[in-house]
C-alpha cells in the first residue's frame, strides 16, 4: 500500500487535549493538599514490557492521538499534532507518569490480556489503535466496496448519508444538504478529513459492517448497501 505522511493536525482536532494539558498544568504538584497528582511510587520489578505498552492511542474525540515508544532508551509520549515529547517515568507495572509535569499515565489491559487502552490525566481514556495516524494509505476498490451504502443515524431518523467512493478515496454525501465530504484513509476502517478534524470508523462483523463511528458517538446504521 502507498502511504502519504499527514502534512498537519488541524489546532480545532486538538482542542480538548491542549485544553486538558493546560489546565492540569496549573495545578501545583503537592501530595499533601489533595493535587490532582499522585506522589511518585518507587519503581516496581515489572512483568509488562515497554513494547507491550508502545503504539498509538486516539483521543475520544477519534481525531487526536497520542504516541508511546522508546526514543534512544527513554520511554517517552508524543503528540501527533504538534511532535511535543514527554519524557516519562515507571512507576508501577502499567503504569507511568511525565518526568516533568507528573501526568499520570495507566495502561489497561483487555479480557485477552493485552494493553488496548491508556487512562491519562486521570480522567481520559485513549483507545490503542493498530494503524499509524500520520500516514495515509491508499486503498483498493476491493477495501472500500465494503463500506458503501445507505446509513442512517441511530439517535435521528430523519438523518441519512450515502458513502461513496471517489478515485480511491471515500466520500460521504449528506443527504439533507447535498454536501460531499472526501475522506482519506489511515487503514481499511479508519477516515479523517482532515480539513474539517472530521473522523470516520467503520466497526465491522464477518466482512460486514456492523455500524459507521463519526466524531465521538455519532453512530449510524447501514440501511441498504452497494
Amino acid at each position: 500500500m502507498n502511504v502519504k505522511t499527514v502534512k498537519y493536525r488541524s489546532l480545532k482536532a486538538c482542542t480538548l487535549v491542549a485544553a486538558g494539558l493546560v489546565m492540569l498544568s496549573s495545578y501545583t504538584v503537592n501530595p499533601q493538599k489533595g493535587s490532582v497528582f499522585h506522589e511518585m511510587r518507587p519503581l516496581q520489578s515489572d512483568s509488562v514490557s515497554l513494547d507491550d505498552v508502545s503504539g498509538y492511542f486516539r483521543f475520544p474525540n477519534r481525531a487526536a492521538y497520542i504516541r508511546f515508544f522508546d526514543q534512544d532508551g527513554q520511554f517517552v509520549a508524543q503528540q501527533t499534532w504538534d511532535g511535543r515529547i514527554y519524557p516519562l517515568q515507571r512507576t508501577g507495572s502499567l503504569t507511568f507518569q511525565s518526568r516533568d509535569e507528573a501526568y499520570q499515565i495507566a495502561f489497561i489491559a483487555g479480557t485477552d490480556g493485552k494493553i488496548d487502552k491508556a487512562k491519562i490525566l486521570d480522567r481520559l481514556t485513549l483507545e490503542k489503535v493498530s494503524f499509524n495516524p500520520t500516514q495515509y494509505v491508499s486503498l483498493t476498490a476491493d477495501q472500500l466496496t465494503p463500506l458503501l451504502g445507505q446509513y442512517r443515524l441511530q439517535r435521528d431518523s430523519n438523518m441519512e448519508i450515502n458513502v461513496t467512493k471517489q478515485g480511491n478515496k471515500l466520500a460521504i454525501e449528506q443527504l439533507w444538504d447535498n454536501k460531499t465530504i472526501v475522506f482519506e484513509a489511515f487503514s481499511p476502517t479508519d477516515f479523517l478529513n482532515e480539513e474539517l478534524s472530521f473522523p470516520l470508523t467503520f466497526i465491522l462483523a464477518n466482512g460486514t459492517v456492523k455500524e459507521l463511528i463519526c466524531f465521538e458517538s455519532d453512530r449510524w446504521e447501514r440501511i441498504d448497501h452497494e
